[in-house]
C-alpha cells in the first residue's frame, strides 16, 4: 500500500508527459498545463515558450494582456514578454516585477521595448536581464501570482497580474521537450 501511494504521489509530481502535447493546426506543438500552455514552433522543432493570455470584461479583443516566458536561443533562461492592450513601449521609462508581493529589482538595462529592430509590436516589453528573469522564474515556480507594473501607463493601468497555476509544468514540458531534440 505505501508503495501505491508513494507512486502515485510521485505520478503527480512528475513534470507532463509527451502525451499532453497536441499539434495545433497552426503547426505548433501545444500543451496545457493549468493557466498556461506551452508551445513550441514547427511542431515541436522550433523556438519554445510558456504563455497565459487575460481578457479584459467587455472586450472585444481575443485577450487584452499576455505574458510569454521564451526560451533563450542559447537554451539556458527565459526571456520575457509582457504584452498589454493600451501598453505604448517608446513611453515606458520603468518596469516593476513582483512575486507574490516579493519585489524584483528591474533596471533599465534589463529591459528593452522590442526583442529585435524587426519587432515592432507598440504594446510589448521584452524583459531580458540573465539575472532578473532567473531570479523571476526562480519566485515563479512556487508562487501563485506575477505583477508586472510599467510606468508611464499611457492608457491603460500600467500593471498586469497573471496567475502561476500551472507555469512550473509548462515549463518543465517545455524543457523535456527541448531536452528530446
Amino acid at each position: 500500500m505505501k508503495f501505491r501511494a508513494a507512486a502515485f504521489a510521485l505520478a503527480l509530481a512528475a513534470p507532463a508527459h509527451a502525451d499532453d502535447w497536441f499539434l495545433h493546426e497552426y503547426g505548433e506543438l501545444r500543451a496545457f498545463h493549468g493557466d498556461w500552455i506551452a508551445v513550441c514552433n514547427d511542431a515541436g522543432a522550433g523556438d519554445c515558450r510558456v504563455v497565459q493570455t487575460q481578457k479584459n470584461p467587455g472586450s472585444d479583443a481575443f485577450f487584452d494582456s499576455r505574458l510569454s516566458l521564451l526560451r533563450r536561443d542559447s537554451g539556458s533562461g527565459w526571456t520575457v514578454e509582457l504584452m498589454d492592450r493600451g501598453l505604448i513601449n517608446s513611453d515606458v521609462r520603468a518596469v516593476t516585477l513582483s512575486v507574490d508581493g516579493t519585489a524584483i529589482p528591474v533596471g533599465a538595462d534589463d529591459w528593452t521595448p522590442s526583442r529585435t529592430p524587426d519587432d515592432n509590436a507598440i504594446d510589448s516589453l521584452y524583459i531580458t536581464g540573465a539575472d532578473v528573469t532567473d531570479r523571476l522564474v526562480t519566485l515563479m515556480r512556487p508562487g501563485a501570482w506575477v505583477t508586472l507594473g510599467y510606468g508611464p501607463a499611457s492608457d491603460g493601468d500600467g500593471m498586469a497580474a497573471f496567475s502561476l497555476r500551472g507555469v512550473t509544468a509548462a515549463m518543465g514540458a517545455v524543457d523535456a521537450q527541448i531536452s528530446q531534440r
